[in-house]
Parts: C-alpha cells; sequence; structure tokens
C-alpha cells in the first residue's frame, strides 16, 4: 500500500502506547501529527467490476462499494478521554446498548449533542497555537457493525471517510488503523488485514478541535462530527487507483488533445500482464485505444494520448462533456474493473493581464458558496446542490468559489454537467491570527506542513474536474513562506490553471510572486477602475464583495459598469450566497432562524448574525436583491437606438452562446396596460456580436406614461432551465410628446364643504361623507368616510427607518439619531386654515424639528387641500439646515384601521427595492396582498420599500388611492416600525474591516418575534437613502443614492372610500 505520513515523521501505533506514557502529547494536540497511516490522495472516481456497470454508474448495484451511511451508535462526552478510546468502545466486546444512535453523515450538534458556535474572525475556542483545548473538547464515539462476505474478504478493502471535523481516530474490530485531521477533504484507510467473515465493528473517535482546527477559521458554524459520506471500496488485487486527464485545446481553441495519466497498483509480489483500455466518447464521436501492459508489483503508471479533431469544448455556457471509459481486463480476459467518469476539454490561461477561457477574455459572474443547510448544518444533500445550481443559472451566474474549502464531489460533477467556473479553494484559513508576519500562521515554518497537506488533498481530488478553472490557497490566512510553498507546490503539479490568493501581500517574505491574480475584497468601484488603468501585470478578480448582509446589495451596477470597462478585471464573487442561519421552531410551532449567540451558555463567543449574508434566505428562497443580481449579471445588453420607431441593437454579452432560435419578447405599456406585445426568433446572434432589430412600437398617442420592454427567453427548455425563461431584460420609458394636464377634482354642483373649530382646540373639515380632522398640534389625525375612522394614528412627518445590517455597521443609529429623534418630535410654528371657494378648504401647517440637545435641523410645511367630493391634495416642502446628518427619509406616515389587505400599485416592483437597487424592478402595473410586502429578514429591519410610484391603491374592507403628478415611493405593512427595531439588545463582536473587532448594541430578534398586527402602517415618502452593500461594517449608502440637497418637495392626492372615475 501507499501511504501518506505527515511532517515528514514515520508514525506508528507505537505514538498510542506513547500517549499513554504521557511522553507525547495526543494527536490531536501535537502539531507533528496530521494523518498516520493513511493512503495517499487520489483523484475522485466510482470504481466498478466492468464498462457496464460504470456507465450505468449506479452506487447501489456496485459490488465494488459498500455504503456505511445511516445509523451508527453514538456517544457523546464534552471532554476528550485520558487517552485515545480508553472506555475500550472499539473493541467488539464493548456494551454498546445503553448508547443512542446518529445519522451518518450529520453535525452532532443538530441533533442535540453539544451546540454550534459562530464567530467570524476570532477561534471559537481560547487560541494558543499550536495547542487546542484539553478539556472544552467535545467528542464523540462513533460504532457501525457491518457484514461481509468471504467474497469481499478477498479483494482490497479501503474505507473512505468523505470529512470528518475535525480529527478522528480509526479502528476495525479493536484494531487501531489510523488517524486523520482535516474537516473538508476525504481520507481512505486500508483495511483488509482487520476484516473477519461475517461481522465487523467500525468505531471512530471524533474530536470538535484539533490542531488542524487553528487552519479552520472560516467565517460559518463551527460544527462537528462525521459530515461526508463514509463507504468501504472493494477492489481486486490489480487496481486503477489514480488517474490525471489533462484535456486541452489546440489549433486555435478547434481541436482537442488528452494526455492521460493511469496510476495501476499491484498489490500482489508478482509481475502481471493486464490490458488497459481507454475510450472517449461523445454523441457518435468514439476513440479508443487499448495497451497491453506489464505491471511490476506495486505502482505502475500507464500513459494514453489522444487527438480530438473539431471538439466540443466544454464552458459554462455550452458544458459538453467527453465520457472516458478506463477498463481493466487480466492475464484471463476477464474484465476486473472499469471507471467512467466525464471530463471536458478546455483551456484556461492568463494572457497579459486578462483571464481566458477557450481562448476568450472571460467575466466572472460569481458568488462565494457556503457549505450550509438549514437543517442538516454542514451536510449538503445532492438536491440542495442541485437547487443552488439552478438559481444560479436562472440568475446568469456563471461561476462560485467554494469558501473555504473543497465542497463534497458530487458538487464538482454537478459543475461540470450544467455549467458552473469554479474557484476551488484549500481549506485553510487563520483569519483569528492576523496578517502580520510575525504571527500570522502563513509565515511559521512549523505550519508548512499542514498548509501543504490540504493543498495536496484538494488537488490531487479535484484535478479532473473541468469546471475548476482556478485554485484558491485559502482564504484570510495571512501571507508567508507557507503559501508561497503551496502556490509553487500547485504550479508544479498542474500547468493548467492559474492560482490565486487574495491575501498575497509584501512578497519579500516569500521571494517571489505566489498570486496569478490581483485580488482583493470590498473595493469599492471606483477603486477597481483607478486598478485597472495602473497594472498592467495580472488580471484582478474581487474575490469577495457586493457583502449582502441582510436588507443590502445596493449599487451593484456601478461595479459592473466598471469591470465591464476593463479586460483586466475579471469580475467578482458575491458575499455570499445564502443566509447561514439554523433552522428552530418555538413554543408555537413557529420557524425561524438562528444565528451567533442562540446556543449554549452565556459566555458562548458570538458574532451575532453576521452570518446572515446571502441573497438567498436560509431557506433558499431568494431574497430581493437576487433579482437585482440576475439583472446586473444578465449577458445581453440592450439599446435603444430609435425608441419611438422601435429600432434597438442587441450586444450578446456571452462567450461562446449564439442566441439564434432564442426568442425576442417586447411589450409596450401605457401606465401598465399592455397596448402593443409581440416575439420573434433571432436570428444568428454569435457570441459578442451585435443585431439590430426594428419592432412595431410607436410613439406615445395619449398623455400616459409609456413604457417599453424587451427581453430575452429560451425559446426550448435546458437542463435546470424551462422553456420561456427569461435571461435577460430592459426597459425605457418613452418621451410624450402630450403631457397630461394637472389633475383637478371634479366641480360638485351642490358641494357639502365646511370647517370648524372643536373647543378641543382641534379643527374639522367636512367634505361630502369625508371628515377630516386635525388635532392641537398641527397634524393629520384622523379621516373619517361615513362615518367609519380610516386612520389609528396621524400623518407625521418621517426622517428614519428601522435600521438595515448595513446601517448598524455604519453606525445609523450615532449619526443619524436626530433624524430618530425629530421624527418623534416636532414644534408646531404655524398652523392656518381657510376656505378659498365652496369647491375646497386650505390647510396649512408649519412645523420645526431640533435635535435632542436643541439644534435646529430643518422645517416642514403642509399644505393640505381638501375639496368637495372628499379628495385630499397634499403638497409638502422640507427643508434641511446645511450641514446636517444625512437624511434616511423624507416623508410621511401614518397608521391605517384594520381592513386594508391588498395594494395595488404603478410603480416599479414587484419586489422590493430602492434608490440603488432598483434595476430589476421595472415600471409595471402590480397587484400584491398588504401582508406580501413583508420581506423576512433573518434579523427583522427595513423592508419591503417601492420606489418611483405613480399610484397605490389599498383596498379590502376599506379603500385608499394615492396618486401624484410625479412619483413617490412608498411602504406598507401589517406592522409598525418599531416591530422592526424591538428594544431587546445584546452586546455581540462585529467585523469592523477586515481585521478589526467592535462590541457593539445590536438589534437581537428573529422571524418568529414578527406576528402581523390588526392595522397597516403606511409611509407616502419623497424617498428614502439607499440600502448601500460594498459592506455591513463601516460602508455607507454611496452619495449618488443619498437624499442629497437641502430642499424637499412631492405631492400627493389622497382618496379614502369609493374611488370614483375621475381620481383612477
Amino acid at each position: 500500500m501507499i501511504r501518506l505520513f505527515s511532517a515528514a515523521v514515520l508514525l506508528t501505533t507505537a505514538l498510542l502506547t506513547a500517549c499513554d506514557s504521557g511522553q507525547t502529547p495526543p494527536h490531536w494536540n501535537n502539531l507533528d501529527v496530521i494523518q498516520e497511516n493513511t493512503l495517499a490522495p487520489r483523484a475522485y472516481f466510482r470504481s466498478y467490476p466492468n464498462a457496464e456497470l460504470a456507465i450505468a454508474d449506479d452506487l447501489t448495484h456496485n459490488p465494488y462499494h459498500l455504503s456505511l451511511n445511516g445509523a451508527w451508535q453514538f456517544n457523546f462526552s464534552a471532554t476528550p478521554p485520558a487517552t485515545p478510546g480508553d472506555n475500550q468502545f472499539h473493541q467488539p466486546s464493548f456494551d454498546a446498548n445503553a448508547w443512542g444512535s446518529i445519522p451518518v453523515p450529520s453535525n452532532w450538534e443538530r441533533h442535540g449533542f453539544g451546540y454550534p458556535i459562530y464567530v467570524n474572525i476570532p477561534y471559537p475556542f481560547e487560541a494558543n497555537q499550536p495547542h487546542v483545548p484539553t478539556q472544552d473538547n467535545p467528542v464523540g464515539q462513533y460504532r457501525r457493525v457491518v457484514t461481509l462476505s468471504d467474497e469481499q474478504l478477498s479483494q482490497q478493502a479501503t474505507l473512505t471517510v468523505g470529512a470528518v471535523s475535525s480529527a478522528f481516530y480509526l479502528w476495525v474490530n479493536g484494531n487501531y488503523v489510523g488517524y486523520s485531521e482535516g474537516s473538508k477533504t476525504p481520507v481512505e484507510f486500508s483495511i483488509e488485514e482487520f476484516l473477519v467473515s461475517g461481522d465487523n465493528l467500525i468505531a471512530m473517535e471524533v474530536y470538535r478541535w484539533s490542531n488542524g482546527s487553528y487552519l479552520e477559521d472560516q467565517d460559518f458554524w463551527s460544527l462537528s462530527g462525521i459530515q461526508r459520506d463514509v463507504s468501504i471500496r472493494f477492489s481486486p488485487q490489480v487496481e486503477i487507483i489514480d488517474y490525471h486527464a489533462l484535456a486541452g485545446l489546440v489549433n486555435n481553441y478547434q481541436d482537442g488533445q488528452l494526455a492521460l495519466t493511469v496510476m495501476v497498483q499491484n498489490h500482489s509480489a508478482q509481475s502481471v500482464s493486464h490490458q488497459l483500455t481507454m475510450t472517449l466518447s461523445r454523441q457518435q464521436q468514439r476513440i479508443a485505444e487499448a495497451k497491453t501492459v506489464l505491471l511490476e508489483p506495486g505502482l505502475n503508471e500507464v500513459n494514453f494520448f489522444a487527438s480530438v479533431p473539431e471538439v466540443a469544448a466544454w464552458s459554462a455556457e455550452i458544458p459538453n462533456r467527453y465520457r472516458l471509459t478506463l477498463q481493466s481486463v487480466d492475464s484471463q480476459q476477464q474484465e476486473i474493473q472499469a471507471l467512467a467518469p466525464y471530463i471536458g476539454f478546455r483551456d484556461v490561461r492568463i494572457d497579459g493581464n486578462v483571464f481566458k477561457i477557450n481562448g476568450e477574455a472571460v467575466k466572472l459572474k460569481g458568488t462565494n458558496l457556503h457549505e450550509h443547510h438549514a437543517i442538516s448544518g454542514h451536510v449538503i444533500d445532492e438536491a440542495t446542490m442541485i437547487r443552488d445550481i439552478q438559481l444560479m443559472k436562472a440568475a446568469n451566474l456563471n461561476a462560485v468559489r467554494t469558501s473555504h474549502y473543497p465542497f463534497p464531489e458530487r458538487f464538482y460533477e454537478l459543475c461540470d454537467e450544467f455549467g458552473l467556473y469554479v474557484v476551488d479553494e484549500a481549506n485553510i484559513e487563520s483569519h483569528g491570527y492576523g496578517y502580520d508576519h510575525d504571527k500570522t500562521l502563513g509565515n511559521k515554518p512549523e505550519w508548512m506542513a499542514q498548509h501543504l497537506n490540504r493543498t495536496q488533498r484538494m488537488y490531487e481530488r479535484d484535478k479532473n474536474f473541468p469546471s475548476i478553472v482556478m485554485w484558491s490557497l485559502g482564504n484570510e490566512a495571512g501571507d508567508g513562506v507557507n503559501l508561497g510553498a503551496t502556490y509553487h507546490w500547485l504550479k508544479a503539479a498542474d500547468s493548467s490553471r492559474p492560482v490565486q490568493y487574495e491575501t498575497e501581500g509584501d512578497i519579500s517574505e516569500v521571494g517571489e510572486r505566489h498570486s496569478d491574480f490581483h485580488s482583493s475584497m470590498y473595493w469599492r468601484y471606483w477603486d477597481l477602475a483607478a486598478h485597472a488603468e495602473t497594472h498592467q501585470d495580472r488580471p484582478f478578480v474581487l474575490i469577495e464583495y457586493a457583502h449582502s448582509m441582510g436588507n443590502s446589495t445596493g449599487n451593484l451596477q456601478a461595479y459592473w459598469d466598471v469591470i465591464n470597462q476593463h479586460d483586466a478585471l475579471a469580475g467578482g464573487f458575491i458575499w455570499d450566497w445564502v443566509d447561514q442561519g439554523l433552522a428552530e421552531w418555538d413554543k408555537d410551532g413557529t420557524e425561524y432562524y438562528t444565528y451567533g449567540g442562540d446556543y449554549g451558555p452565556e459566555d458562548v463567543p458570538s458574532s451575532g448574525n453576521f452570518v446572515m449574508n446571502g441573497v438567498l434566505f436560509s431557506n433558499r428562497e431568494p431574497q430581493p436583491a437576487y433579482w437585482e443580481v440576475k439583472h446586473v449579471y444578465q449577458s445581453v445588453g440592450f439599446e435603444a437606438l430609435d425608441l419611438n420607431n422601435g429600432v434597438f441593437q442587441l450586444k450578446n454579452h456571452y462567450n461562446f452562446l449564439n442566441l439564434a432560435g432564442y426568442e425576442l419578447r417586447w411589450a409596450q405599456r401605457a401606465e401598465g396596460a399592455i397596448i402593443a406585445q409581440g416575439s420573434i426568433t433571432l436570428t444568428d446572434l454569435a457570441a459578442s456580436d451585435t443585431q439590430l432589430v426594428t419592432l412595431p412600437i410607436t410613439a406615445p398617442q395619449d398623455a400616459r406614461e409609456h413604457t417599453v420592454t424587451l427581453s430575452i427567453h429560451l425559446s426550448a427548455a435546458q437542463p435546470l432551465l424551462n422553456k420561456g425563461h427569461e435571461l435577460a431584460a430592459e426597459q425605457w420609458v418613452q418621451y410624450n410628446a402630450h403631457p397630461s394636464e394637472p389633475y383637478s377634482p371634479p366641480q360638485q354642483a351642490s358641494p357639502k364643504l365646511t370647517f370648524s373649530a372643536l373647543n378641543t382646540g382641534e379643527w374639522q373639515v367636512d367634505a361630502a361623507d369625508h371628515r377630516y380632522l386635525f388635532d392641537s398640534t398641527g397634524l393629520l389625525a384622523q379621516i373619517s368616510v361615513a362615518g367609519e375612522a380610516q386612520l389609528l394614528a396621524p400623518f407625521t412627518p418621517d426622517f428614519w427607518r428601522a435600521p438595515t445590517d448595513n446601517d448598524f455597521g455604519n453606525y445609523l443609529t450615532n449619526w443619524g439619531k436626530d433624524w430618530a429623534y425629530a421624527s418623534e418630535h416636532r414644534l408646531l410654528k404655524d398652523f392656518a386654515i381657510q376656505q378659498l371657494d365652496d369647491q375646497r378648504v386650505e390647510v396649512t401647517a408649519v412645523y420645526e424639528f431640533q435635535s435632542e440637545s436643541g439644534d435646529l435641523l430643518g422645517s416642514w410645511k403642509a399644505n393640505f387641500s381638501i375639496y368637495a367630493n372628499g379628495e385630499l391634495h397634499l403638497s409638502n416642502q422640507f427643508e434641511r439646515v446645511p450641514g446636517t446628518a444625512r437624511l434616511p427619509r423624507v416623508g410621511l406616515q401614518t397608521t391605517l384601521v384594520d381592513g386594508f389587505e391588498q395594494s395595488q400599485w404603478y410603480g416599479r416592483g414587484p419586489h422590493e427595492n430602492y434608490k440603488d437597487r432598483n434595476h430589476s424592478a421595472f415600471l409595471n402595473s402590480y397587484q400584491q396582498p398588504i401582508a406580501a410586502h413583508y420581506v423576512p429578514y433573518a434579523r427583522p429591519q427595513e423592508n419591503g420599500y417601492k420606489t418611483d410610484t405613480r399610484s397605490l391603491t389599498l383596498s379590502g374592507e376599506h379603500a385608499l388611492k394615492v396618486w401624484s403628478d410625479n412619483s413617490f415611493s412608498f411602504g406598507v405593512h401589517h406592522n409598525t416600525r418599531s416591530d422592526f427595531t424591538p428594544p431587546v439588545k445584546v452586546a455581540v463582536t462585529v467585523q469592523d474591516g477586515p481585521e478589526a473587532q467592535r462590541n457593539e448594541e445590536r438589534r437581537n430578534t428573529h422571524l418568529n418575534d414578527i406576528k402581523p398586527l390588526p392595522l397597516t402602517t403606511l409611509n407616502l415618502d419623497f424617498g428614502q437613502m439607499g440600502v448601500g452593500g460594498d459592506n455591513s461594517w463601516g460602508g455607507h449608502t454611496l452619495s449618488q443614492y443619498n437624499l442629497n440637497g437641502d430642499r424637499f418637495e412631492y405631492t400627493l392626492w389622497l382618496r379614502f372610500g369609493e374611488l370614483p372615475p375621475g381620481a383612477q
């Protein structure tokens, strides 16, 4: 057997004896021990007895495969044993009847043992490298009995453990087999010498923390246990144990060239003759070569070479794959082994400062993805993987970074099949030790073997997946000699892919460059432009950007406006894909999602909800930001050359995909109503080409606002995407040569319009069956229709919002607190009421706003024109004192009585949108229950907003229509703002820049705290500042998306009750 011995020390079972006598620390606390008695890492493949079974690829009918997934006996301890297995649980004679059971794979914290911990930068235990806690270090003991036949015992037997967090010892039938650490890559052991006919006991002792945990300080939940598949692989005495398929392109990327290396292990003591056959096939194309070779005892290398004319190249856009079948036939002409993986022919290279795939400059439209499931933790099933890939493809993503460790092998196969570019990242992060060269583990030579081990295991397992177009040395692991060593090892092992490392810093510590990319995190878009113009030596990739924590992901389009202008900018990876909430249920059975601080004793370290950064919710439903990502990432450009005559230019921004046969749909609407629509089938529109199209669109013929929308759709279903799926869309507002006259209420023939002063200091205005009541502070406190009250709270000037996660990160509650105070406190400076004629009463109120310390902030003038038909025209003017803080919001808020249930609006939608995140929200007429405006962010916050609204109708038992001659923004909920900013506070640790820490009071609530109330809160606004999204630890909304200026004016028409035709 070929065995891997870590850190250049030969370790045997004698080491366990030494552990017992206290002569040396246990493996899990010994930096010099990484693995013991493990087989060398190899490429992933599934081995079968013959090609027919290999091509069918059904592991449930594979005699060479025995799954050990399922129920294992389990025992949990909060502290490690004095010596590994000291209770003799690994002996067949041990009585484990009192133990419970646990599924494998799983994380034991999700089954009631111990508790999850979430911290971002600090370690989840007291850091004292290379040592981990010897007491507070939970341990799980696993037992599984498997029955084996004599036929199985006649073969080689290899136990494969997919991944264990973080370290484990292995016994078979009471015999010590080996040890390994590293939570995200498989390990294999040769076990045939320990097996017997009949029942066999497999026993594992798993430790939550080990030395390896210092390199697993990723920004995600700390969870433990056997978390990937466990199986036994049976194989013949002569077996294919590894292969490397280098499938490239030649002759101007037209032809394929395969250099195949096959490693064959002869376990016998004699040389044997075998025939090895390589077959490459796709559709009707087939290339085969057979070789008869003499295999010496031990490891043998066999090489094949194949040329493939007019090859069907692999790319994320067109993921062509070839079946590579390898067959081994013995001297008796008996087929004894076959494997049939897929490979892909493609060329990945850096040309100057441009990243290219198959000769084309590719933009990586990517996301970071953690291995997370709301229920199972770090155990991801295939259905979840496919769900992620389907949603990525549907949103125009073409790339994913496995942050920050190698994923399960099946994920890469699916990326090969469906088409995603993958950045495969080594399981290395030591962020808790920072980046200083004298502290970082990346620059400590004694940690070099650990770094190399993880890098090598990633590469060897994943080297044949065509979807992997880039290796990553790790994440936030400092810089130094260890990263230099892993870079050079990878470059020597693989010439077909570039390597990136974001934290590559002062190269004098390493001696030379050790990343093929310039890379950074969370740069602003103007930094990208400056870099592209001044650095010509390498391409640049934003390995993390657009921090999507809570209501976020603003100004994404601004990034891509810059990225698309510079060939040197290779794209970026959003942080990140899915909220990492863990599903729990409260006593009422309501599901909610937890985050840091929700488990364990009060002193458990926590980074709060900093783990909730996805464009998907924890249940993998899209957040509103998802639709913005889809629009910004779309690969078809639209330009209106002559809008009123229907002349457009389409630009195909795909690198390889021809849009011939795709469907172009168009629609012309007047205030949301279709007036013309149609579709055409696109003719030849090759990648990177443009095409002119002329559509039967005409100039507006009336005063209504007209829009034109174009969209590209699939004309036939594709894998994971349905026929008709929208790939790209754009919208324009047509210039109107027939501007509408300002609205004026119809004259009432016998008007009933009066006003009077009440002895309470209030004023009452009666108009038809409407009554308006202004209180003694000048606020419009009540509106009644036919005697029925419509309001629960007055119309009040409003400058605040429930803080978003980004708002907390940039201290809105500190620098903006004056506006929170002003929203609750106002000074009436003037109030006047007069009847202008028999059709209108005018009420004017002027307010001043001061900070809590008495500084003047601004003044608001509200002019209420109440008409005889009951309609209200409201003119608002707000003047801010120059030099005061930026405004979160300018608008009015009121609370409506119970009974408003439905909404209809003409404006941007249908999803939530803000000034800096509304490119995907097109103008149209939409209908939604009011309850559907609530967006369930894991930590409740500002949500559900709609911008550029022209009209809004709320209906149910009551009715209200709001419209404007210009536009306004609105929010509507069956909750109050206090529901989204509840008073419960806890101290948490959050990130302030990439390295620093701070403590801050953070609103700390969950979904189950939000209960709909019998009311409707309505905000009718001039606007609200954007949500931001560059980062969540200090980044503000960009200036162009703030409420700029010192004077704000907007007008509204309101009509409560039955809506007359003139108000529609």
